[in-house]
């Protein structure tokens, strides 16, 4: 009995500091992991041989990198249009404009996808590059549950509510 609540203390010591480990993670640290979860659900979900693994993931990189930018301004685009969703001042220019950049950021990314796909195309099985593309699909909505039950997994240890997402 000793010996066993000795071991769940320590079991507890340890959760205790990877917990606070993980809290402690850079930007950039938390960005390979993230990195490293993508890459282990393709090569899952593709059946990569390493041959084709090695072709594969530095396009997906580049992809992954070359569309972060225009990402983040599309985020931002519909962010604002959200807004100004609820604003009655707003103007008809200016959600003009934000509808206009919208489309345009979400053209230059679907015209990347299909680049990378057309070019994946020549390694990969077909049956692997619809794979491929469903994935690239599933990927935010994917990633966002994976940071929503983490988060709520560690509100639940502290007893904090889970962060809340807007409503559109």
């Amino acid at each position: 009995m000793r010996r066993l609540l000795i071991l769940g203390l320590a079991l507890c010591l340890w959760a205790g500091v990877a917990d606070a480990q993980n809290r402690r993670r850079t930007p950039e640290e938390r960005r390979e992991r993230l990195e490293t979860v993508i890459i282990g659900k393709f090569a899952e979900e593709l059946s990569l041989s390493p041959e084709q693994a090695e072709l594969f993931f530095p396009r997906l990189r580049q992809f992954r990198s070359d569309t972060e930018g225009l990402q983040r301004e599309l985020n931002e685009s519909r962010r604002r249009l959200a807004d100004i969703s609820g604003d009655e001042s707003a103007g008809k220019d200016e959600v003009k404009h934000l509808i206009t950049q919208t489309n345009q950021l979400q053209s230059e990314i679907l015209s990347q996808r299909e680049s990378m796909l057309t070019d994946m195309a020549d390694f990969l099985s077909p049956q692997q590059v619809s794979r491929c593309a469903v994935l690239l699909d599933e990927l935010p909505r994917r990633l966002q549950q994976l940071m929503d039950e983490r988060g709520q997994e560690r509100g639940q240890d502290r007893g904090a509510d889970p962060p809340r997402r807007r409503k559109y």
